[in-house]
């Protein structure tokens, strides 16, 4: 195939930011993606309606044509009657980020103290409000320290409490990175769905830290952090199943140069401007092409309940070099200097 034509895609999933970072890099999502959900762990967090908003404004006054889809953070002061508040307003998906698991989550719930926000999530329930989780622990059943690499796999055990408790709740497994949560979303009810992103799909472990565990290429560190190779097979083969339950969300995060150069860097990857090309090579590869269209396009629509897109996009087959930052700023782009062979036309 030289070309594929699909119906607009949705971003499930990612960090447009705010002020001069969002005016440079949100015109990588919205020239692409009709909606896109937008995560709010600003550096003052997105926690009420108002916030959420007030955001959104600022999304739209940089490209009126883009749906942003709004969520709020679950924080230490979430209540129902804010969720109730959220939802009459517009508002249908929560973002659950655990404390000091990503970037500016500080004020999140521990996994372990969740339990105390049931009536939270009972509300959202009787709603239909969607729980988005970062599912992440630190401590294994012993309480002893786990690196970051089998974070994702200590947090299966608390997830799989919320399910048993909240059987209708739609709960969202972000950015999925291990094989036994992919198992785990597969063998769950139907309620239970993921997102993949393109970076976990590509990279292992090896591609960012050393034998040490240091971290020698910041720009492709993010969390959850990239796992093994038989975890990196796992997200390929999810994506390229077939199955409803996975659908796309980038994870899309940029940060400007100096960030990344610190220690430790800030966790995120810019892949905004080459996620659908890569998907192309990625489905290619594995004789899938002709299901990528529902991957991006109807997967994350019909599970939350959202109507599909109007309108069509192309990917054609013509190689291209992938700049390395964004135009006139400090903004790396993952795979920048790369040729991919599939463009967006």
């Amino acid at each position: 195939m030289k070309r594929i034509t699909m119906r607009n895609p949705d971003d499930m999933h990612f960090h447009p930011r705010k002020g001069k970072m969002l005016q440079e890099v949100l015109m990588y999502t919205s020239k692409i993606f009709s909606r896109g959900i937008v995560m709010g762990n600003l550096p003052k967090p997105v926690v009420m309606a108002d916030d959420a908003e007030v955001f959104r404004e600022e999304i739209i006054s940089v490209d009126p044509e883009f749906q942003p889809l709004m969520t709020i953070m679950l924080t230490k002061r979430t209540t129902p009657e804010i969720i109730r508040e959220a939802f009459k307003r517009g508002i249908r998906f929560l973002k659950y980020i655990p404390g000091n698991m990503s970037t500016n989550s500080e004020d999140g719930v521990p996994l372990s103290e969740l339990h105390k926000y049931y009536p939270v999530f009972e509300t959202m329930q009787e709603l239909g409000m969607v729980l988005l989780g970062h599912w992440e622990f630190p401590l294994n059943i012993f309480g002893n320290l786990v690196p970051e690499f089998g974070r994702e796999r200590q947090a299966i055990r608390y997830l799989d409490e919320i399910v048993k408790f909240f059987p209708r709740l739609i709960i969202t497994v972000e950015h999925a990175s291990t094989r036994e949560m992919i198992e785990y979303v597969e063998r769950a009810p139907a309620n239970i769905v993921a997102t993949l992103t393109v970076h976990h799909a590509l990279l292992t472990y090896d591609d960012v830290c050393d034998g040490n565990g240091k971290i020698y290429n910041p720009h492709h560190y993010c969390k959850p952090i990239a796992k093994s190779s038989q975890d990196r097979e796992a997200v390929v083969k999810a994506m390229i199943s077939g199955n409803r339950k996975f659908f796309f969300g980038s994870d899309s995060a940029p940060h400007p140069e100096s960030a990344k150069r610190k220690n430790p860097p800030a966790a995120g990857i810019f892949t905004a401007p080459v996620v659908l090309p890569l998907l192309g090579e990625i489905f290619e590869k594995n004789n899938a092409l002709d299901i990528l269209s529902n991957f991006v396009s109807r997967s994350g629509a019909e599970s939350y309940d959202l109507p599909l897109n109007d309108g069509e996009i192309t990917l054609k087959k013509e190689p291209w070099i992938v700049p390395e930052y964004v135009d006139g700023s400090d903004v790396r782009i993952f795979w920048g200097g790369k040729k991919l062979n599939w463009q967006v036309e």
